[in-house]
C-alpha cells in the first residue's frame, strides 16, 4: 500500500482534486452516478478525481482522523467522516455521487477559494427552505458538494465536533442514536431540523454541528458570516426537485426528467444550475436507469439526457 506522503497532494492550500465516497468502490456505481462522475472529469479535465471506497480511504486518511468506530457506522455518516477529514487535511473540492457538474468548477465555486484576492477559503450551499427563518437565513449548509483551503479553521472546528460527537455514542446497538438529548446539543436549538413533517435532528449530524459550532464560537460565526461563499440551493443545485411541476415528488420528477424534452427546462437549468444535486429519494428513483436512456440513446431525448450532453460535451465544439 502507498504511504501517506506518497498520496499527499503535494503542499498546495487548494488543491484541483474533487473528493467523493461510495462505500463498495467506484465499480459499483449505478449508470446514473457514474454518469454524474463523468461530467465531473469533462468540466474539469484537469483535475484529480478521486473517489474512495471503504477500502481506500485508508490510502489518504489515517484512523485517528476518522471516529473510533467508523468501520460500524451507517454508510451517509461514515461518507460524513470522511469528507470532513480529508477537506481538514488535504483541501479541495467534496461531491456526492448523485451530482451533475455543469460548469467548471474554478468559474464559479473553488476560483474564490484559490484567489489571493478574496477572503472566502470555504464554499457550499444552503438550502433556505430549511433555514431558521424558513425561506431567508443559511443556517442549513448543506455537505453535498463542499470547496476548502487545505487545513481551513471551520473545517478544523466542525470535523473535530463530528468526531467527539461519533466518539460519545455507542454505533450498532438497535437504539437509535438521539442526538436532541446529547449533553453536546442539550443547549443548541435544532427545532429548524423539524420540517414538513419530518424530525432530522438525529439523522443529519453534520448540520447539528454546523449549527452549534456558529452558536458557541463567535469566530466561525463571523466566518459564516462574512467569509463563507454561499450559494442558495434552492434557486441552483436542488431547483429542478423544487419546481412547480415537481415539488419534491418523485413520481412527478420522473416524469419531467425521463418525459419527453422540456426545452425551457433545459435552457434555464444549463443557464442558471452549475450543478444539480439528486437527494437520496430521486437518485435512488435513478439508479435503475441505464446509461442509453440517461443519454437518450435508446430513446427520445429527455430533460436529463440534454443536461448530460451538456456536461459531457464541455468544452462545445465552435
Amino acid at each position: 500500500m502507498p504511504s501517506f506522503d506518497d498520496l499527499a497532494l503535494g503542499d498546495a492550500a487548494t488543491p484541483s482534486v474533487i473528493w467523493s465516497y461510495w462505500d463498495k468502490g467506484p465499480a459499483k456505481l449505478s449508470d446514473f452516478r457514474r454518469l454524474c462522475v463523468d461530467t465531473w472529469r469533462a468540466m474539469n479535465p484537469d483535475w484529480e478525481i478521486r473517489v474512495l471506497d471503504s477500502r481506500s480511504v485508508w490510502d489518504v486518511i489515517q484512523p485517528s482522523e476518522l471516529p473510533r468506530q467508523w468501520r460500524d457506522m451507517y454508510v451517509p455518516f461514515q461518507a460524513d467522516a470522511v469528507r470532513l477529514a480529508l477537506l481538514a487535511k488535504y483541501g479541495g473540492v467534496w461531491m456526492d455521487p448523485a451530482t451533475i457538474c455543469l460548469k467548471p468548477l474554478d468559474w464559479w465555486f473553488y476560483g474564490p477559494i484559490r484567489s489571493s484576492e478574496r477572503r472566502e477559503g470555504i464554499a457550499g450551499f444552503y438550502f433556505s427552505s430549511w433555514g431558521v427563518e424558513m425561506g431567508c437565513s443559511a443556517e442549513y449548509v448543506e455537505n453535498w458538494v463542499l470547496a476548502a483551503r487545505r487545513a481551513h479553521p471551520m473545517i478544523l472546528r466542525w470535523h473535530a465536533l463530528f468526531n467527539s460527537f461519533w466518539d460519545s455514542v455507542q454505533v450498532g446497538t438497535l437504539e437509535p442514536i438521539s442526538l436532541p438529548e446529547h449533553d453536546m446539543f442539550r443547549h443548541i436549538d435544532l427545532s429548524f431540523l423539524q420540517k414538513f413533517g419530518q424530525d432530522m435532528r438525529s439523522y443529519l449530524v453534520m448540520h447539528a454541528c454546523f449549527k452549534k459550532m456558529i452558536d458557541e464560537d463567535a469566530e466561525m460565526r463571523r466566518i459564516w458570516q462574512q467569509d463563507m461563499l454561499l450559494f442558495r440551493a434552492d434557486d441552483h443545485a436542488l431547483w429542478h426537485v423544487d419546481e412547480p411541476d415537481v415539488q419534491w415528488s418523485p413520481e412527478a420528477a420522473a416524469k419531467k426528467w425521463l418525459g419527453p424534452l422540456d426545452e425551457a427546462w433545459a435552457r434555464h437549468v444549463l443557464q442558471h444550475c452549475p450543478v444539480l444535486k439528486f437527494t437520496k429519494q430521486f437518485a435512488t428513483l435513478l439508479d435503475g436507469e441505464p446509461r442509453a436512456r440517461l443519454l437518450g440513446q435508446s430513446s427520445p431525448r429527455c430533460c436529463l439526457s440534454a443536461a448530460f450532453e451538456a456536461a459531457l460535451a464541455f468544452p462545445p465544439a465552435d
